[in-house]
């Protein structure tokens, strides 16, 4: 079984992106997905230039902070910041405005000399119709491996010959990110060729804890750290997406 075990956000703030970093010499992660519109990317960029056997893929980003395009009026408020709204399945977005904002995103990731792992996603977008279009659109443009967070979206993905996992782990999670989550998720589905576990590991400092509400990051590390005793991390060889 190739089991990739992901980091989110990386690039969100300077403690989150430390943690990141930590966690994957420590060998608890194999993958990390930058947001790379955030203030902490750059510094996100610098730290894995150090540490490039870490895979690094792109969390598209269009709910938090500002977009990098112009003129894409139905995905900003009146202050040219993301809408965030907590349900996206009905939202109208316009497919021109999100597809140019997807776009300039991978591009500017492609700028720092990145050869990118694969495609993920901030929040729950791939609920909404045109979001997953353009995210598969490009992901087919760009011939990348991509996060399905669905059976619907799993099958898409593998209709159009699109790499992606067999399984995708969301459990690891606030009350639920327990090292026996993994060991039970990955137990349930020993059949599969592929899982990714998603998680959010990192620090906290007062800057991660004025911008998000999710602050048991670093339970994520320790949990991690006992999965790691278990032997666990000796059983399952952690893999990357560009390994499928």
């Amino acid at each position: 079984m190739k089991l990739i075990i992901n980091a989110d956000d990386f690039g969100f703030s300077k403690s989150i992106n430390i943690g990141i970093i930590d966690a994957y010499n420590e060998g608890l992660i194999s993958t990390t997905t930058i947001m790379i519109n955030m203030p902490y990317a750059e510094d996100a960029i610098k730290l894995w230039k150090q540490n490039k056997k870490l895979g690094l893929g792109l969390h598209i980003n269009i709910t938090v902070g500002k977009p990098i395009s112009h003129n894409v009026p139905s995905i900003v408020d009146n202050n040219g910041v993301f809408n965030y709204i907590r349900k996206w399945e009905n939202h109208k977005f316009d497919y021109i405005d999100v597809y140019k904002e997807v776009k300039s995103q991978i591009e500017k990731l492609k700028q720092y000399d990145v050869t990118i792992d694969h495609l993920d996603c901030h929040h729950d977008l791939m609920s909404n119709t045109i979001f997953r279009k353009v995210f598969f659109d490009l992901a087919l443009e760009y011939k990348l491996p991509v996060r399905s967070d669905n059976e619907e979206a799993r099958y898409e993905a593998k209709t159009n010959n699109i790499k992606t996992t067999d399984y995708w782990c969301s459990d690891f999670y606030k009350g639920n990110a327990q090292y026996k989550t993994i060991i039970k998720y990955v137990d349930s589905n020993k059949e599969a060729n592929s899982i990714e576990i998603m998680t959010h590991v990192g620090y906290i400092d007062d800057d991660t804890r004025n911008r998000t509400s999710h602050l048991s990051r670093e339970e994520e590390i320790n949990e991690l750290k006992k999965l790691k005793e278990t032997g666990f991390y000796k059983k399952y060889k952690l893999s990357t997406y560009k390994d499928l």
